[in-house]
């Protein structure tokens, strides 16, 4: 499943990251790639998934952004995307979420106050 939304956000960073020269290796690793024969879409894209690993990571750690990291993983494009496309041995496992049971506006609120959903929970 692709999140058309999350796509274009992290597309649109890349495009301001070209445009804006910063970081550098940004530039450097677009060119490259163009070089190699990648259209400018594609080259986006696989700049846009270093992105998500680097933000993935800043997250997780609760550190500040480390051009160095970065720009070694841009390094490593296109060899780098391509592994781990096919790499069956995946660090991440998608698992399907299942959406919880709709609440219907005359049920009891789930927060436990007695009151109708429509009236607690749901007037908020």
């Amino acid at each position: 499943m692709v999140n058309y939304r999350l796509k274009s956000q992290i597309l649109d960073t890349v495009d301001n990251q070209l445009k804006a020269n910063d970081p550098k290796c940004t530039k450097k690793t677009f060119n490259r790639l163009l070089n190699l024969g990648y259209e400018a879409g594609e080259s986006k894209e696989m700049i846009g998934s270093i992105l998500i690993e680097e933000m993935y990571y800043i997250m997780k750690n609760n550190e500040p952004f480390n051009e160095k990291r970065y720009a070694k993983k841009l390094a490593l494009l296109p060899d780098y995307v391509e592994e781990s496309e096919g790499s069956s041995d995946s660090t991440v496992n998608l698992q399907p979420v299942e959406a919880a049971p709709a609440i219907g506006r005359n049920e009891p609120c789930p927060c436990g106050s007695g009151k109708k959903y429509k009236k607690c929970c749901l007037s908020s």
